[in-house]
């Protein structure tokens, strides 16, 4: 058998988009993918050679930082998503503040697991209900804690912490504040007036490319308050033409940041709006859907909704065998609906349909 039509029999197995419902990732778009295919040998890790892809790359993070009000004095990194940003962000942090313990919400992603394992964190979790407010941390930091993480949509319920008023308290507490805005951060901006990014007193904040982004994966980014921060992990890069380097990453794909900044020029904050805004019309349309069929349901607060069911896993494994591919939330009883870009009214119609039917 030709080897191009194994690759389309294993293709042939992946789930279609058109049935995916319960993901934060989505269709690339195909300004991204072209770009992407433009600069697929280029390696950032040795970005001597590949000065122009850098300089696109320098661009894309010039990008975000005005999206997220960063200040003059910040740095950013081109990453492979929100774990490589949870865990970089983490590493700069215990090594500025030379502490081992880490507060987290409840809700936190579960990168936050791994970061402690690589790094010897100790992860305080705070038993927070939905999403993590101002009163779940007080009291909470000790002499102890290296850094708060705050969460800008979190996978569970989509909400977005308390991240302003946290923030307020860790710069008294002269805490470090990172907020995982991976899946929020392209969207919360237009449809949320909760203040989470630089405007606010955090110190690091990352947010991905390929969710909202419409970009290829991998595409992420760590933007930290102080320039001065990545000297921390700064290591002297001896086997290639580029003398150091400042990221987790060795190799790191040059096409990642040639995508992402082609589709954010093409797209523009009017355009990422507008998507946004598409999004949350989607998602109100299935919370109209389900009042309709008296299926209940936490508030959507950003493009994804957590429906109420009973046996959680059980009504997710008889979806996908309708073709539905949904998020499980066991702890919470919930299956989760993200409206990606890609997710329709006509999908969702659909969807709802069948979902009465398996919960009957």
């Amino acid at each position: 058998m030709d080897v191009f039509e194994k690759l389309k029999k294993a293709k042939e197995k992946d789930a279609k988009f058109e049935q995916i419902l319960g993901s934060m990732c989505t269709m690339p778009h195909e300004v991204a993918r072209k770009a992407y295919e433009m600069f697929i040998e280029t390696n950032l890790g040795d970005y001597e050679l590949f000065k122009g892809t850098k300089e696109l790359e320098e661009k894309a993070i010039e990008w975000v930082a005005k999206l997220l009000h960063a200040p003059s004095s910040y740095a950013g990194i081109l990453t492979s998503g929100g774990t490589e940003s949870n865990i970089t962000a983490l590493w700069i942090f215990k090594k500025l503040s030379k502490k081992k313990e880490v507060i987290v919400p409840k809700q936190a992603h579960f990168s936050f697991e791994k970061a402690s394992s690589l790094l010897d964190l100790k992860l305080k979790v705070i038993d927070c209900n939905l999403y993590m407010k101002a009163k779940d941390i007080k009291g909470k930091i000790n002499r102890d804690t290296a850094c708060v993480v705050a969460i800008a949509g979190n996978t569970n319920f989509g909400y977005i912490d308390e991240i302003e008023e946290i923030a307020e308290i860790c710069n008294e507490e002269n805490v470090f504040l990172h907020v995982d805005a991976a899946f929020g951060g392209f969207v919360a901006p237009f449809i949320s007036k909760k203040i989470f990014d630089f405007r606010a007193k955090i110190s690091s904040i990352c947010i991905d490319g390929h969710k909202m982004g419409m970009t290829c994966i991998p595409c992420g980014f760590l933007l930290l308050r102080e320039k001065k921060w990545l000297e921390e992990i700064k290591v002297e890069s001896k086997c290639t033409h580029t003398k150091y380097q400042f990221s987790l990453l060795g190799t790191r794909p040059g096409a990642a940041a040639a995508a992402v900044y082609a589709i954010m020029n093409y797209m523009g904050i009017e355009g990422y709006k507008k998507m946004a805004m598409r999004c949350m019309d989607v998602i109100w349309h299935l919370a109209k859907l389900l009042d309709e069929k008296g299926i209940e349901y936490f508030e959507p607060e950003l493009n994804l909704l957590a429906i109420k069911v009973r046996n959680a896993r059980e009504i997710a494994e008889k979806l996908a065998k309708l073709k539905w591919y949904v998020g499980v939330d066991e702890e919470n009883e919930t299956i989760r609906i993200v409206a990606m870009p890609h997710v329709t009214k006509d999908m969702i119609n659909k969807f709802v349909n069948d979902l009465g039917k398996v919960i009957e």
